[in-house]
């Protein structure tokens, strides 16, 4: 029942960030608006601002960055996965706790960080070198998208 509460808790938040408006209480959300959306096919896909990259708010930027620092920074042989694991999810929720972003470019920053979550959610307490390298490499397209 946890790991359905933490798998569904990222999802609320999403969508309940975004049709808060200007408003960005995450705690008052449930997940049943993206469970539905997410069964219905795959994830959005990030698009750009006519060409250019979104603004981020600096929270955001940084947190991506931490997440890729802690993923080059671990060593699957002497590291330990389940504290790995712990620490991306942590640096994850803290994006969500301090994001201030609206409009499109909030649209969009969710439409990045919905494989990022389902990257982190399949990580085990021994995360392959594949799964680790999957994941630097798409936190390193963050710039790509947003500045």
């Amino acid at each position: 029942m946890k790991k359905n509460l933490y798998f569904l808790l990222p999802f609320a938040v999403l969508v309940a960030c975004s049709q808060a408006g200007t408003s960005h209480d995450h705690a008052d959300h449930t997940g049943h608006e993206h469970a539905e959306h997410s069964e219905a096919g795959a994830a959005p896909v990030v698009q750009l601002d006519s060409g250019k990259t979104w603004a981020a708010n600096t929270e955001t930027t940084e947190g991506v960055q931490a997440m890729k620092a802690l993923v080059e920074g671990f060593d699957p042989a002497t590291g330990d996965g389940v504290v790995l694991k712990e620490e991306l999810k942590a640096e994850f929720d803290q994006i969500f706790a301090k994001c201030t972003m609206t409009g499109e470019a909030h649209e969009q920053l969710h439409n990045y960080l919905i494989p990022v979550h389902k990257m982190l959610d399949g990580l085990g307490a021994d995360p392959s070198a594949t799964e680790l390298d999957s994941l630097r490499q798409y936190l390193g397209t963050y710039g790509n998208y947003f500045h």
